[in-house]
């Protein structure tokens, strides 16, 4: 907590919405300040449960506990109880279920103050009462203002009436607190230093109290309560019972100023984000309101209804914590286009960019067909074709172009670009010395797809370079042998690389998967989707049980909102299961299972390195957007080449890369169990799951078992199969 950036705090209400293992723990991830529970709203005979619950499911945010402190409250009352101008109400110090014809006050202390001509307002903007007549228990009013009435809603009555700053709840409330270890309360309706006093009494003195300021006597006695108090809290929806509503926001504004002079934390309640109680979007007039309490002074920021009772509590949240992003890198400054950028701020930046930089969308060259076809041009294949795309996409980032040789040695020998960014993946151009004898550093380079001939970037030529190819395999791959086959790809292509920057000229015009999407499109969809805890799932297989149970688990370790399930569509070995057919299963499987997921295709090719490739296709989602990534024991490896450890030790020795490896075990299933299970070693009832397995039988015309693939999947191949779609790649 104590290195983190933000400036501003948050402060959570946990209600009915959020009073569960999911949310609590997703709320603790994003550093939370506070969860508050609100004694108005929370039974004595629950306050202990509610408590255990918290803390069973958050090990660092405190909790604090909000007093009922010196308010009058009705009580229970008849559902949709609508009442009438000039109708005649009791009003009761016992309990009872109230209707149009009596109902309850509490604290029954308040009915010494009521007399003759007193005003009885009912919750926010609702019913108004005239007391008639009264005594120590009941009073006799009639409606001056009509309307409904519910359950345990504030009353405010004029003229307001001296109530002990504590309720007997109250008491019983902070005693149960301190059992458990509370030290952060926060004072209803203070309306002097000995309120303040009086709750600290009973706290101790090692408490943290939030003094909150609602009403007239709580603001003309801002000066001493500062004096006694560690925070104060301006609560808008109860000030505004007092006070006209026009006038809250020039209130707040003064009631910041005084607090910033007297160096007393300043937070700001209710309304911030009403709208997300239902709605997954705020307003714009929110959004603007939180702006300017930010920069009028405000502390913290208060949460209530909205993660309570909201639909949407973690959403909420999300929004003001890149509310407070933005506030803390304009206290720097910041330029019009810096604002035109979209997607979330609370997803990684780019890797290697600083968290105020962000990466403009593929420019694409406006030479005129004449000038292009003057410079020299190289035929790529489509393997090269794809890496240009990714470079100009910002897949590949911080890389701007092919690797140069500085940049090639670095990420060899230290797994970091010169500059000292992570990367352990080259990305050449790459080929034989008679092919690019004639290319000279400084020269401009049109790169043509050699599928279908059109030119698709140019590369401005910074290096040329020869290499040994056994040496950079051995480094690379870390072998030399062919039988690997990317090393047997990367010895074919030739000695001579060349490096610089790509300028994209735009995509060629060959068929696409409709699930290709950028960098800034998945930011985009994650944005809309409320989601900023992604986890990405890399494959180049349909789905089987095992890839089932590692997103399941996956997204439940790292409580993730969402998980972006990625299968690459490049150029795949013999007997691999089609691009079309991996994305038809996993549409399948999403319908079926994993509603909170987006498919999308990675348009890129395996190179089979195993732990280098585990770090590289990290990195590649870091640059979509995504937070956490599923890294398994074989993770893009081949045959025997690596051990089940190699993985994690690379990641764990490259320190914090942005995004967080997920780790996993070979997956097997269980007999004795029926279900999936992790396991390091095969010994036991346990039955292998794997693609080659799938293959096989899919391949021999026989059934897949329900244990290894889910029937609505195997079937569907099944039938692709028996209908004459190619389901394998077969040469």
């Amino acid at each position: 907590m104590a290195e983190r950036k933000r400036i501003i705090n948050v402060l959570c209400t946990l209600g009915p919405a959020s009073l569960n293992q999911s949310t609590i723990e997703r709320l603790e991830e994003r550093d939370v300040d506070l969860f508050r529970i609100n004694l108005s709203h929370t039974p004595l005979d629950k306050i202990a449960e509610t408590i255990e619950t918290i803390q069973k499911f958050s090990s660092k945010t405190p909790i604090c506990l909000d007093t009922e402190g010196a308010q009058v409250r009705n009580g229970t009352m008849v559902p949709d109880t609508v009442v009438k101008d000039r109708q005649h109400i009791r009003l009761v110090a016992n309990p009872v279920e109230g209707d149009g014809k009596c109902l309850s006050l509490t604290p029954p202390s308040v009915f010494s103050e009521l007399g003759p001509n007193s005003l009885v307002g009912i919750d926010f903007d609702g019913v108004v009462l005239l007391v008639l007549e009264s005594d120590e228990n009941s009073a006799e009013t009639v409606v001056l203002n009509g309307g409904r009435i519910g359950s345990n809603k504030a009353v405010v009555i004029d003229p307001a009436p001296k109530l002990p700053p504590l309720s007997e709840k109250d008491i019983e409330a902070v005693k149960i607190g301190r059992s458990y270890g509370i030290t952060n309360y926060a004072l209803s309706f203070a309306n002097c230093a000995a309120d303040v006093v009086a709750l600290r009494n009973l706290t101790g003195p090692n408490s943290t109290i939030i003094s909150k300021i609602e009403s007239k006597r709580g603001v003309r006695n801002l000066d001493e309560i500062m004096v006694e108090t560690d925070e104060i809290l301006i609560d808008r929806g109860d000030l505004s019972r007092e006070v006209p509503l026009e006038n809250i926001p020039l209130l707040q504004k003064a009631i910041l100023r005084k607090a910033n002079i007297a160096n007393t934390p300043a937070n700001v309640a209710t309304n911030l984000l009403e709208s997300m109680i239902v709605n997954r979007k705020p307003t714009r007039a929110e959004l603007n309101d939180i702006i300017n309490t930010m920069m009028d002074g405000g502390n913290g920021l208060v949460l209530a209804a909205e993660c309570a009772i909201g639909k949407h509590p973690v959403g909420a949240v999300d929004m003001v914590l890149s509310m407070i992003e933005r506030f803390r890198r304009s206290l720097d400054g910041h330029r019009i286009e810096d604002l035109l950028e979209s997607g979330q701020l609370l997803l990684p930046s780019l890797h290697g960019s600083s968290p105020h930089s962000s990466r403009p969308p593929a420019r694409y060259m406006k030479s005129s067909s004449e000038m292009l076809a003057k410079l020299p041009a190289i035929e790529v294949d489509l393997e090269t074709a794809m890496d240009v795309e990714q470079l100009a996409h910002g897949v590949y980032s911080p890389l701007d172009g092919f690797m140069t040789q500085p940049e090639l040695e670095g990420v060899l020998d230290e797994n970091r670009l010169p500059g000292g960014d992570v990367w352990t993946m080259p990305i050449l151009l790459q080929g034989k010395s008679q092919e690019f004898s004639a290319y000279q550093p400084g020269q401009s380079i049109r790169l043509v797809d050699q599928r279908t001939g059109e030119s698709t970037a140019i590369l401005h030529l910074e290096d040329k370079y020869e290499v040994d190819l056994k040496s950079v395999a051995s480094r690379w791959f870390g072998t030399s042998d062919k039988s690997h086959p990317g090393v047997a790809r990367f010895m074919s292509r030739g000695t001579t690389i060349l490096g610089g920057p790509v300028e994209y000229l735009g995509p060629v015009s060959v068929a696409r998967s409709p699930y290709q999407l950028t960098p800034s499109q998945t930011r985009m969809l994650f944005d809309i989707k409320g989601w900023s805890k992604i986890v990405a799932f890399h494959t180049r297989n349909v789905p089987h049980r095992g890839h089932e149970h590692v997103i399941a688990n996956a997204c439940e370790r790292s409580n993730a909102d969402g998980v972006l399930i990625h299968p690459v569509i490049g150029p795949k070995k013999v007997g691999d299961f089609l691009p079309d057919m991996i994305l038809g299963a996993y549409e399948r499987l999403i319908e079926a299972a994993f509603p909170n997921a987006l498919l999308a295709a990675f348009s890129t090719y395996s190179r089979y390195c195993g732990p280098r490739e585990a770090v590289f296709t990290a990195l590649c989602r870091k640059n979509f957007g995504c937070t956490h990534f599923v890294i398994g024991r074989d993770h893009t490896g081949v045959g025997d080449f690596y051990a089940p450890n190699q993985n994690r030790e690379l990641l764990e020795s490259l320190g914090d890369i942005g995004i967080t490896p997920v780790f996993f075990d070979t997956v097997y299933f269980s007999d004795s169990l029926g279900e999936t299970v992790e396991s390091s070693s095969s010994e036991g009832d346990f039955k292998a799951i794997s693609g080659t397995k799938v293959r096989e039988l899919l391949d021999a015309h026989q059934p897949v078992p329900e244990w290894c693939m889910r029937a609505e999947i195997s079937n569907w191949l099944v039938e692709q199969s028996e209908s004459g779609q190619p389901v394998f790649v077969e040469s």
